[in-house]
């Protein structure tokens, strides 16, 4: 059982309104999905409201299960201090107004707790612990206290609301705007593909480099999918340092891919992968939008634990995590994950020794991806989905 460690006494058992914090980045806003279908299912009278970071927001609309997006306010270009602060307490004013039954916190950070507070729900729920501050303490009615062991974000998340969640509220949605696709295609085809030629998506970069692996690995591994009759697609963020890493390994391919590195917006990325019949890459955001889609991902982890950020299959009933193991090469539905089987794998360092590089991913040799694409890929050939 999940422990409650305080509960207030003014719940409101049927709520109206429902408000969902996560503060947090693309991919920790995908796997909350699981925690808005869960409350759909058990309230479907409620709306649903959902309150994200401004780089999320494209990520999540159109979620089946939310009614309203809202974004936490930002400073604007020119903006002074105080201007900002007085935008922000309208912006808080204007949320309270909303007149939330629920709110739900889904992350540590202070930032979400606050805003829960200030949302002035009856019902404030949380993630919390027997250390915390006191003020975190007493901004939040109910505080919900991380389970030990081995378990994965999505089951963290459903922890919030307790157990009995059905299975069909453990699917991660993501959708696709078919005018993206359209976008997409006229990319590709500038850069020379016959639109018949199956795609494969390679993701290197991640915005924290210690999570990303070697550059002559990943060309190499190009490479040999390539060779296999795929076409691969190059993506990234558009930050300056992930477009970078990914022209020096487009200069040591020896058949370069299609290069959309930085050219597709958030939406646009999605509808490419939604047409790949695989997602290669490293621990990032990109890894969860392929599940999402339930596109087969093979992804490379270094300092991050598989077991709660491994990309989730959708439909999955276990109760902890479908990556059991510590560290080492795991799969789960379709999925894969590669990763060190060392004792201090996940270390959830940013890097050996704050290098900001991780010996666990520049020791990868490609000898040990390589049989796992095959595998898939062989899979994909079998289904028939591989042409």
């Amino acid at each position: 059982m999940t422990a409650r460690l305080g509960v207030s006494a003014r719940v409101v058992a049927a709520p109206e309104r429902i408000l969902v914090i996560k503060s947090r980045h693309i991919g920790d806003v995908l796997l909350t999905g699981p925690l808005l279908a869960a409350l759909h299912c058990r309230h479907p009278q409620a709306r649903i409201t959902l309150l994200v970071k401004a780089d999320c927001a494209t990520i999540v609309q159109d979620h089946p299960h939310v009614q309203e997006i809202l974004i936490f306010p930002q400073r604007q270009a020119g903006e002074g201090r105080m201007g900002f602060l007085l935008r922000t307490w309208r912006w808080f004013l204007a949320l309270r107004a909303k007149r939330f039954d629920w709110v739900i916190n889904t992350t540590e950070g202070d930032r979400g707790v606050i805003a829960g507070f200030l949302a002035g729900a009856p019902r404030r729920l949380g993630v919390g612990s027997r250390r915390e501050k006191r003020w975190r303490r007493l901004l939040m009615t109910e505080r919900v206290a991380n389970q030990p062991g081995l378990r994965h974000t999505v089951i963290r998340n459903l922890d919030l609301i307790g157990a009995g969640v059905t299975d069909e509220a453990r699917v991660v949605h993501l959708t696709i705007a078919p005018e993206a696709w359209t976008s997409v295609q006229g990319l590709l085809r500038e850069q020379g593909w016959d639109g018949v030629q199956p795609l494969v998506q390679v993701h290197p970069p991640s915005r924290w480099l210690f999570k990303c692996w070697t550059d002559s690995g990943m060309a190499q591994v190009i490479d040999h999918i390539q060779q296999q009759g795929y076409r691969v697609v190059l993506t990234s963020g558009p930050a300056a340092q992930e477009r970078r890493k990914n022209g020096v390994i487009v200069s040591l391919c020896q058949s370069p891919p299609l290069d959309m590195s930085g050219r597709l917006s958030l939406r646009q990325l999605a509808a490419l992968t939604a047409h790949c019949r695989l997602f290669f890459g490293v621990d990032t955001a990109p890894a969860h939008m392929a599940a999402a889609l339930d596109v087969p991902v093979v992804v490379l982890f270094g300092p991050s634990g598989t077991f709660d950020w491994g990309p989730w299959p959708n439909g999955w009933t276990g109760q902890a995590t479908p990556y059991p193991r510590r560290n080492g090469t795991q799969q789960a539905g379709p999925h894969w994950v590669i990763q060190k089987d060392w004792d201090c794998a996940p270390c959830g360092r940013d890097g050996c020794d704050g290098s900001k590089v991780s010996r666990c991913l520049e020791e990868l040799a490609v000898h040990e991806v390589v049989p796992v694409l095959d595998r898939v890929l062989g899979r994909l050939e079998a289904d028939g989905s591989g042409s």
